[in-house]
């Protein structure tokens, strides 16, 4: 398989997977989520872990398969989603729903610096002027080697997956 195939393949799961996103959230907005919520409430943590284990292999794809180095903060982001596997796997196993909270600290922090990245990636004037400045401009952190669609970048692949386990997150809390 050559690597566009690869890209659109990928990107057109992200499509999928943010038309899916949208209507949920839209649903959690106007407060008709019940069946949506007590199903995600029971198979929660196993799509968190199909989630996980599409973020890892999506990366070393790009990285091992097709030989595209990531950058500084492609780096990062992978800090963050590779323990989430581990995370999620044992406590599906001791049926832990707890793996939330340890989650979220991660999901939480890996979007912001996929966040980042999107800005240096789609609006690089503005990243000069951003507070936070982790990177050089230098680093081909701002480089899109992946644009499908475009707008699906690798980050904005990252950013679909985190905040798809935000979501997940949010439904698996009880209402008070």
């Amino acid at each position: 398989m050559n690597v566009y195939l690869y890209q659109y393949i990928l990107a057109t799961g992200i499509l999928a997977l943010q038309a899916v996103l949208l209507v949920i959230i839209f649903l959690m907005a106007i407060k008709k989520d019940t069946g949506i919520r007590k199903h995600f409430q029971r198979y929660g943590m196993w799509y968190a872990l199909v989630v996980v284990i599409a973020s890892i292999l999506g990366s070393l794809v790009f990285s091992e398969t097709y030989a595209y180095e990531p950058c500084k903060l492609c780096w990062i982001q992978r800090i963050f989603h590779y323990p989430q596997l581990i995370l999620f796997a044992v406590a599906l196993k001791y049926k832990d729903t707890r793996v939330w909270t340890y989650s979220i600290w991660l999901t939480g922090l890996g979007i912001i610096v996929g966040l980042y990245q999107v800005v240096l990636q789609f609006f690089p004037s503005f990243a000069p002027t951003t507070v936070c400045s982790i990177v050089p401009a230098a680093s081909g952190c701002g480089d899109i080697l992946v644009q499908a669609f475009g707008y699906i970048s690798i980050p904005v692949m990252s950013v679909t997956l985190y905040t798809s386990l935000i979501v997940l997150y949010l439904l698996q809390k009880k209402r008070t």
